[in-house]
């Protein structure tokens, strides 16, 4: 067995024993569902230049020590400077290939050979560590030191039947096998491949599969990333793919594109997917329109059940979901709603209008997407129809829509209670973090300010100074707490008067038991520290009221984020630590000077 960085720079020579160059590279070419060596490419300077020789195979007699032909100089310097084939070094050393088998793109860091036949075989690609240390002639004192603490160095090596090349330079180099396996993989696989993969070589690594399996592919990359992905293809390429996706899907990628290329793209597209997409894009994207897909099935009333099922096994490729079939009349108004279970329980011959649900749950096309979500967790729905003003149906939003939303929900939700966002680009990340950062610094700055006011009897109270963290820290706590609660309670939607109230009820009381019990431990454990029943008073006391602050604090901007929205939302948590610091630190400051005063 070789590897391919032992062989390179491998002195070449004649059958004389006279010096003809170095190996530069090894060409091969697929036979037998592999690669086998057809060309030695020998390389020497002369006139400081270098000269490549493409040396049969055959004239290789052998390779240890150094590479011995059994030709002479004169025959190789009259060899073409070309081999046909794929070199070896130029087209897989240092570049990515797929692992189909790991399902993920790796760098080729060393190529392993073996013999076969009197030619050499690649039978796999080194992506280890270790193999960056062979090339640097660094392996064996690594693998020495390695032993010396017990361990191994690991070694990594894929078998050419699950790699998948991405930079050769024809294509008919490219195993069958491999673009085989490729295609069978999985969209949610091929997407996590899609992500890894560079910029250069998406296009390639799509035009393996067929514009179906491309699009259920970018279907299932991350929404962040999907207009990187099209932004590398061709135009043609990514119109192609758009317009075999779901309508929703392609328009909500096309939302995300300058708006001159996503005109250039629907101009592309056949004529009635770009209509449909076009439609889609009239709506919202936060509403009902903006997050259904227009591929439902619907039928007429007088359809029977045997009629409906055979309907359905000749449009079930054009339906996003087979779960519901929706009973429309003859200006396709919404009239009723069945099921597969429905049609398969009635007898064949009966009119569908006869047993269909009538009481139809649906949503408008400018409903917001928290409120259909909402409905569909209610209702356990896994498809709910889209209407309009006329009660017409446009569309269905499915549960796997509606699954995107709640968590794009949890996530603002998280943001907002953290002061931070998460789960966004790094721009809008920055963007959204700025305003908590600033709320922090003016409320530490606040800090400073209300300390210094008191400057002149501080000396006083010096000893009251060991316990402002404790004080700070309770009062952004209970106002984190609350705002918690209420998040939690609203569950993505905008908080009524319905929750409003008993949940105000609940935190009240929570807030003054908590305050109360922390208020009286944290007396104490002045006390006890102290010795000092002035201070322990004092401390209880302000506790008290900064724990009721911090919770009045956090309640109310938690309503004010969801009534404004905005900015207001990313800021709420050090708006109410700065407004528990305005009004606590006075009062602790006060009672401490009052108290002590009065002790003296």
């Amino acid at each position: 067995m070789y590897y391919l960085s032992q062989l390179l720079e491998r002195k070449v020579v004649d059958a004389s024993g006279r010096a003809v160059g170095k190996l530069h590279d090894i060409s091969m070419v697929p036979e037998e569902r592999s690669l086998l060596s057809r060309h030695l490419v020998v390389s020497r300077f002369r006139r400081g230049r270098r000269e490549l020789y493409a040396v049969p195979w055959e004239w290789v007699g052998s390779l240890e020590p150094a590479i011995t032909l059994n030709r002479e100089r004169e025959d190789v310097y009259r060899c073409p400077p070309e081999p046909e084939g794929l070199l070896v070094q130029r087209s897989l050393l240092d570049r990515q290939i797929v692992d189909i088998q790991g399902r993920k793109v790796e760098r080729v860091n060393d190529v392993r050979l073996s013999e076969f036949d009197s030619r050499l075989r690649l039978t796999g690609v080194d992506v280890s560590p270790r193999a960056l240390l062979r090339r640097l002639g660094l392996e064996k004192p690594a693998a020495l030191a390695a032993r010396l603490v017990g361990r191994e160095l690991p070694e990594k090596t894929i078998p050419w039947e699950f790699v998948a090349p991405l930079d050769l330079p024809t294509r008919d180099l490219q195993l069958r096998i491999a673009q085989s396996q490729l295609k069978e993989l999985h969209p949610s696989d091929m997407a996590d491949i899609l992500e890894q993969v560079e910029p250069q070589y998406r296009e390639r690594l799509l035009d393996l599969l067929s514009s179906m399996s491309a699009a259920e592919s970018l279907s299932e990359v991350d929404p962040d990333k999907q207009v990187d992905v099209i932004g590398d293809l061709s135009e043609t390429k990514a119109s192609n793919i758009l317009g075999v996706m779901p309508p929703d899907e392609a328009a909500d990628i096309l939302r995300l594109l300058p708006r001159d290329k996503a005109e250039r793209l629907l101009s592309i597209m056949g004529m009635k997917e770009s209509r449909i997409i076009r439609e889609l894009l009239g709506y919202g994207e936060d509403t009902a329109g903006g997050r259904m897909t227009p591929e439902f099935l619907g039928v007429p009333g007088y359809f029977t059940a045997a009629q409906c099922i055979e309907y359905l096994r000749r449009r079930a490729s054009e339906a996003e979901t087979l779960y519901y079939l929706y009973v429309l009349d003859d200006e396709d108004r919404l009239k009723g709603v069945l099921s597969l279970r429905d049609l398969l329980t009635h007898p064949p011959d009966q009119r569908v209008e006869d047993f269909m649900n009538r009481d139809v749950i649906s949503v408008h096309v400018d409903d917001d997407q928290e409120m259909v979500a909402d409905l569909m967790r209610k209702y356990n729905f896994l498809a709910l129809p889209v209407v309009d003003d006329d009660n017409v149906l446009k569309g269905i939003v499915t549960v796997d829509d509606m699954m995107d939303v709640l968590k794009e929900e949890t996530v603002e939700d998280i943001s907002h209670l953290g002061g931070m966002m998460v789960g966004e680009s790094f721009r809008e990340v920055l963007r959204g973090s700025l305003p908590g950062l600033a709320s922090a610094l003016v409320a530490g700055m606040a800090c400073t300010l209300l300390l210094s006011a008191f400057r002149r009897s501080w000396p006083a109270i010096i000893a009251c100074s060991y316990f402002l963290p404790w004080l700070i820290r309770a009062g952004e706590g209970m106002g984190m707490f609350s705002q918690a609660a209420f998040l939690e309670a609203a569950g993505g939607r905008e908080l009524e008067k319905g929750i409003l109230v008993p949940v105000a009820r609940r935190e009240i009381t929570v807030a003054l038991l908590l305050s109360l019990g922390t208020g009286t431990l944290s007396g104490l454990a002045a006390l006890w520290l102290t010795g000092k029943g002035s201070l322990a008073v004092v401390l209880a006391l302000s506790l008290v009221i900064s724990s009721l602050v911090g919770m009045g604090a956090g309640t109310l901007l938690t309503i004010l984020s969801h009534r404004e929205g905005g900015a207001l939302r990313f800021v709420q948590t050090r708006l109410s630590f700065l407004f528990m610091t305005v009004i606590t630190l006075p009062v602790y400051v006060f009672l401490s000077k009052v108290l002590l005063s009065a002790r003296g």
